[in-house]
């Protein structure tokens, strides 16, 4: 008897169900995609919970008759790929002729089409058709899928959870919104606005309504060609980067891809203008003739090849390198409103203890930021126990002499470097120090990094509860995918002491925030916090957060290269990197300091043998 039988339809459906829809912005995008390949120009989606309850998909495409309505269930069946040749000139989004299927396989699926003067419904669950009948006529198609894996649980078992099913929609929906500027994108949550295009073709009216006006006054519009590609877009200024890849989107004929290696070559063309751990905000659109692509390499059409590739690499880098170059890139000195000086009384190591009040600004003040900057000493040494034990037994605080002088012997215990003295900057970027070992070279920006992550490790693991309230509130407005990753994560920001409320659609205003935060940019510290939670939204580990939370926190905070310094901030760095635990490393790994002993520099002058 024979063991190899053909598989029953159903079945077969319910198996590619599992490529083509894996969770609530699979169906979403297979039904977009169709909307766009039918010609919409208007397309509605609207949610209620995030997807997991129903998906509603409304466009004013050209619609179905009656005999195509219910054939697009059948597997395989397309409007899109009739013979092998198309297959090599695809310019549809969709081809393939599963998705409707698949769709309906896993759910309940009622679709309303139109083409002329009589509408078609179709009602299908599970697969099985349960209506098939004439309704109302609208020009275009509705389709709404609800139940979702009601027959395969273990699959609705492993959906995320609703901030991450509704970040990711939105996240897709920006996507194809900046693909596709002439169509009018609505996106809704339970009768929530989350996105809404106009639809006039303008890109960059797309890119403030997903990124905010900030970053729209900073986009530089870019062109070029050769005789197999045409690329135009939007590229940002270098000051405008993200600590994620996301925001680099890439659009070839209308359909969004990631490249990685096309990524990268973007990404090199800033890197002598920014730091290598940080990506710009990218919206290029390339445009080339359909043979000399292939879509047809990834399971969800993701990924595409390309002919001629290197030559595109090199046009958009040339393009992009051209851009920046031409334009102006001294930022503008933003004048900020005076804050308050902080007065810190009861001044002691223990940060817990101490009380924040307003008033001038003393050697308190100054006195407290050096302290801030050994507080890691105080697990590493006996000292500090002794004399916090001793000061416990008679109920009152270290005094400033006693706190100066446990310091400095702590210091002279752990100090790993030796006693340079800096004579110059060079490249405005590396501190020239000596003594009587040899020459030194420090890397002022990775040095200033290394000071700053030890401070803030210790403070993100030992949070006080001294808060200072913003005079101006700080307002970050965010992309709606990653305004909802923070929404569902608010607890960790209470957690770190900083106050958050929603302020419009897709914005947060932050009234108050730790004391120990730059007073100078605290906005970019929390910029960086919010990053972090976006990217470890995932997979959260607190520990782990915390330690790349501080060493993004310590980059932001810390000079830059091609900064020039004072000798007394020369001497402050040395002074501060010799009490850290480790003073040879910035948190990324890259060395603070080089030594050239007098032994290497003599045998390079050949004055010693």
């Amino acid at each position: 008897m024979s063991k190899i039988k053909v598989m029953d339809e159903l079945l077969a459906n319910k198996i590619a169900a599992g490529e083509v829809v894996e969770k609530c912005v699979s169906i979403v995008k297979e039904l977009v995609e169709n909307s766009i390949d039918a010609g919409a120009t208007e397309i509605k989606i609207e949610l209620k919970e995030a997807g997991i309850r129903e998906i509603k998909v409304i466009d004013n495409g050209i619609g179905m008759d009656s005999n195509d309505a219910l054939l697009a269930f059948q597997r395989h069946a397309t409007s899109k790929l009739y013979n092998v040749d198309d297959l090599f000139n695809i310019s549809s989004l969709g081809f393939r002729g599963e998705a409707l299927p698949s769709i309906a396989s896993v759910s309940e699926v009622i679709l309303k089409t139109c083409q002329n003067d009589i509408g078609s419904l179709i009602h299908i669950k599970g697969g099985h058709v349960l209506e098939n009948t004439l309704c109302e006529s609208r020009i275009g198609t509705s389709i709404t899928v609800s139940n979702l894996f009601y027959n395969t649980p273990a699959r609705l078992k492993h959906l995320s959870s609703i901030y991450s099913e509704l970040a990711n929609i939105s996240d897709y929906i920006n996507k194809m919104a900046l693909s596709y500027p002439k169509v009018k994108f609505l996106l809704t949550n339970d009768e929530k606005e989350l996105l809404n295009t106009d639809g006039s073709g303008n890109l960059l009216k797309v890119i403030k309504a997903i990124y905010g006006l900030d970053v729209t006054k900073k986009m530089l519009s870019v062109s070029s060609e050769n005789e197999d590609y045409h690329v135009s877009g939007y590229i940002s200024m270098p000051e405008v980067n993200r600590a994620s890849r996301n925001y680099m989107t890439t659009i070839v004929n209308g359909r969004v891809i990631k490249n990685a290696s096309l990524n990268k070559s973007i990404n090199e063309a800033y890197s002598s203008f920014k730091e290598d751990t940080r990506y710009p905000i990218v919206v290029l659109i390339i445009e080339t003739d359909p043979s000399l692509i292939d879509v047809n390499i990834h399971p969800s059409k993701l990924d595409i090849k390309f002919s001629n590739f290197e030559e595109l690499k090199q046009l958009i880098n040339e393009m992009i390198i051209q851009t920046i170059r031409g334009k102006s890139l001294i930022p503008k000195i933003e004048k900020k409103e005076s804050k308050p000086t902080i007065k810190y009384e009861n001044l002691s190591l223990d940060l817990e203890r101490n009380i924040v009040s307003e008033g001038e600004n003393t050697d308190e003040v100054e006195y407290q930021a050096r302290l801030s900057n050994l507080v890691n000493f105080k697990e590493s040494s006996n000292l500090w126990e002794e004399l916090e034990k001793k000061n416990n037994q008679e109920n009152k605080q270290p005094s400033q002499e006693e706190t100066t002088s446990c310091i400095e012997e702590i210091s002279s215990e752990q100090d790993k470097l030796p006693e340079l003295y800096p004579i110059g900057l060079a490249l405005g970027t590396y501190i020239v120090c000596e003594n009587e070992k040899g020459i030194y070279l420090i890397d002022q920006h990775a040095a200033q990094e290394r000071i700053n992550y030890e401070k803030y490790s210790y403070l993100l693991s030992h949070p006080s509860k001294n808060t200072i309230d913003t005079i101006v509130p700080i307002i970050i407005e965010l992309p709606m995918n990653e305004f909802l990753i923070i929404k569902k994560n608010l607890e960790i920001l209470e957690n770190l002491n900083i106050h958050v409320e929603e302020f419009g659609s897709s914005s947060f205003r932050i009234t108050t925030h730790p004391t120990w935060f730059s007073k100078n940019n605290p906005d970019k510290i929390i910029q960086g916090i919010f990053e972090q939670i976006v990217k470890e939204e995932k997979n959260f580990d607190l520990a782990k957060f915390n330690d790349h939370l501080a060493a993004t926190i310590a980059c932001k905070a810390s000079v830059k290269a091609n900064t020039r310094i004072t000798k007394e901030d020369m001497e402050s760095i040395i002074n501060q990197l010799r009490r850290c635990n480790n003073p040879f490393n910035c948190p990324h790994g890259r060395p603070t300091i080089i030594e050239f002993t007098i032994y290497e520099l003599e045998k390079m002058f050949k004055r010693s043998i």
